[in-house]
């Protein structure tokens, strides 16, 4: 994959592709730090969540590279302008094999151990990624990670049925773009953008389903620095989640970022709270960079 060059900053994304093993292409956004910040200080790699994509998260990516840090997001296979069946899994490993292909990748270019931001599904991801110590990292970020899901009634015999027999079938996203954040423009855009996927699959919900369990499990596996950012107010994933998580990380790597009044998207909340949650995460990430 190309590297990025120096003149590309938090405004400017580079879009490259990186093919993984299984030959599917994923679109990669790079961006990196102006030379006034001095010398990088570090790589943070984002991990979106469910049926959107990186090109969501410049404002993110500003934050973090007035850091000096480098970020590597990435469309999530099946996802924005990514490769791959359209919300769909060929194998249940495929976020966490992709994600291990995408850390290599950092550390090859640039010889040094990322920290891993994860949101919502891209959350739950990090989560599993980290517990399963599929790869060392710097430091786990943790945003409303869907570590518990609220599911209706006989969701359980349903989700088997269709995931033997059709795991590649649509169903309608749940996500409700009103309850993301408390600014009314987020719904606006997030209902607007084309790259946003109307519907899910039987495939992915089994991956989460499954993810969530293991995550649970092997919390206390957890071996970086974690900061989980949670809010309070959240319907579209479960928060009690995001607590029972944290309970179970070990206590001398564990930093809970907890808002009573936060919708999903947490960075992308009305302010002053949007200010107050990219506060936190500076002041936990300027510790240990």
């Amino acid at each position: 994959m190309t590297q990025a060059p120096a003149q590309v900053t938090a405004q400017q994304a580079l879009e490259t592709r990186q093919r993984m093993k299984d030959g599917t292409e994923l679109l990669v956004r790079t961006w990196l730090p102006t030379p006034d910040t001095g010398e990088p200080r570090g790589t943070v790699i984002l991990v979106h969540g469910m049926a959107e994509h990186s090109g969501r998260y410049p404002h993110v990516a500003k934050v973090l590279t007035d850091l000096g840090l480098r970020v590597r997001a990435f469309d999530l296979r099946g996802h924005g302008k990514s490769g791959g069946p359209r919300m769909a899994l060929d194998a249940q490993d495929n976020y966490l094999t992709d994600l291990a292909e995408i850390v290599d990748a950092v550390v090859a270019e640039w010889h040094e151990m990322p920290f891993v931001l994860g949101h919502s599904m891209g959350g739950l991801i990090v989560a599993r990624f980290t517990t399963a110590r599929i790869r060392p990292v710097r430091g786990v970020l943790l945003s409303s990670p869907a570590l518990r899901v609220k599911l209706p009634p006989g969701t359980g015999i349903v989700r088997g049925i269709l995931s033997a027999i059709a795991p590649r079938l649509p169903v309608p996203n749940p996500v409700d773009p009103a309850k993301l954040s408390h600014d009314p423009s987020i719904a606006a855009a997030y209902r607007a953008d084309p790259l946003v996927q109307g519907t899910i699959s039987a495939s992915l919900l089994e991956f989460m389903l499954n993810a969530i369990t293991q995550a649970q499990q092997d919390a206390p596996r957890l071996e970086a620095p974690m900061l989980l950012m949670a809010g309070g107010a959240d319907s579209i994933v479960d928060p009690s989640g995001s607590r029972d998580f944290y309970a179970n990380a070990p206590e001398d790597l564990r930093t809970l970022a907890w808002f009573d009044t936060g919708y999903h998207e947490i960075f992308n909340e009305a302010e002053p709270l949007r200010s107050e949650v990219f506060g936190k995460m500076t002041e936990w990430l300027a510790s240990r960079i």
